[in-house]
């Protein structure tokens, strides 16, 4: 299995060459557009945060303590000292260059996003079908607010959730599935909720590759900044308000929402509704995948994870594009998921959050309406597992 080309009919290697040239020119403009939209001389503060923290690695200085050697910045680094190693080419390029590969590989991961998730929904198209209309998908999905906020922040997401669609859809030989569940969370930590996935789905095999590469990024962390990695595992990973005030509208998680409600109290209400949300979800995505909608589970464990994590903001939601598709794709087979699909794709492109009252505190003023604006993320994705776990058990 290849990633752009599905079993091919005979005869249509033709249509596919024919095709190339203008599909190949479609996606430079798509990716000229991506760099005028967020230029080099956009901000991208996360991009900033990255490249500082592989130049003090290059210096031998402390990558957690950049935003103090780097003022300017105002945010601390906050991933795996493996992170910082991975990010060591942004530093060399420099700060125009820099933006400039970050903007490319962004458009490009929301492109193979979308031909992965069409493919994922509709086999049977051909190779040029799936990469016109896939290409397409994609990048359309610059119009989700994630996506949007996810170039102009300079983050990573787009690309570590390619990498998390390639491994778990089985675009790997045998042997290497897993491996980039376990990069991806070493570089991030958030993604491993796919590796509990990989367990309550019976995947025990591609669980301990994902596991041992996960343990392969610590080391090699460790090897090359040991004090950070010690600092890190031992001190910071239990700081989950380090990367942000947990009651900020961008925190979309399950923690902020019950933040924002009780004005910063309420822990045990955080912790008993993240273990009821993990229960459901995972179980529903384990209900899915046993009933062989391999696409659908994956999707119902990214919206599980974005619900228990302690902090996901609005630009880790870029698992709204492939949820879309897959919702989008089955609409005509019920009406709930017609309607769901609707209100997925609206709360995404327009960011509803970003339209509730925010800053000097003021998600602690939400009523009424306002209450679904600043949480609106997490409600879509409760319905949507809500929805799957509801026509799972009917089936």
């Amino acid at each position: 299995m290849t990633l752009l080309s599905p079993s091919r009919p005979p005869g249509r290697s033709s249509v596919g060459r024919s095709m190339a040239w203008p599909i190949g020119l479609a996606v430079a403009g798509f990716l000229g557009v991506c760099v005028l939209l967020w230029p080099p001389t956009s901000l991208q503060f996360d991009l900033r945060v990255y490249a500082a923290a592989a130049g003090d690695f290059l210096d031998g200085a402390s990558i957690y303590e950049a935003h103090l050697a780097h003022p300017e910045i105002g945010m601390a680094f906050t991933y795996p000292p493996f992170a910082a190693i991975l990010f060591v080419p942004l530093a060399l390029a420099g700060t125009g260059a820099g933006r400039i590969i970050t903007v490319l590989v962004c458009g490009l991961s929301t492109l193979a996003i979308g031909l992965v998730s069409l493919r994922a929904v509709r086999p049977e198209l051909t190779i040029a079908r799936l990469r016109v209309l896939g290409l397409a998908i994609g990048a359309a999905g610059i119009a989700f607010e994630p996506i949007r906020s996810t170039f102009g922040y300079g983050q990573i997401n787009l690309l570590l959730t390619l990498m998390l669609l390639v491994d778990l859809l089985g675009y790997l030989p045998p042997r290497y599935r897993g491996v980039l569940v376990g990069i991806a969370t070493g570089i991030k930590l958030t993604p491993g909720i796919f590796l509990i996935f990989l367990l309550v789905t019976r995947r025990y095999r591609e669980a301990a590759t994902a596991a041992v590469a996960t343990v392969a990024t610590m080391l090699i962390g460790f090897i090359a900044m040991p004090s950070d990695s010690i600092k890190f595992w031992g001190q910071l990973i239990f700081d989950p308000g380090r990367p942000g005030a947990k009651h900020f509208i961008s925190n979309q998680s399950l923690r902020g929402v019950v933040a924002r409600i009780t004005e910063g109290s309420g822990g045990a209400l955080w912790v008993l509704s993240t273990l009821v949300a993990a229960i459901v979800g995972l179980y529903a995505a384990r209900r899915a995948h046993d009933a062989g909608e391999r696409f659908e589970a994956i999707l119902l464990a990214a919206a599980t994870g974005l619900l228990v994590s302690p902090i996901s903001w609005t630009g880790h939601w870029v698992w709204a594009l492939p949820i879309c598709v897959l919702l989008w794709s089955r609409a005509r087979a019920k009406p709930v998921i017609a309607v769901l699909a609707a209100v997925w794709t609206i709360t995404t492109t327009l960011g509803l959050p970003w339209f509730a009252p925010y800053f000097g505190d003021r998600e602690y003023t939400h009523q009424g309406f306002d209450l679904f604006l600043g949480n609106a993320y997490p409600i879509v994705a409760i319905a949507f597992i809500a929805t799957a776990f509801a026509i799972r058990r009917r089936s």
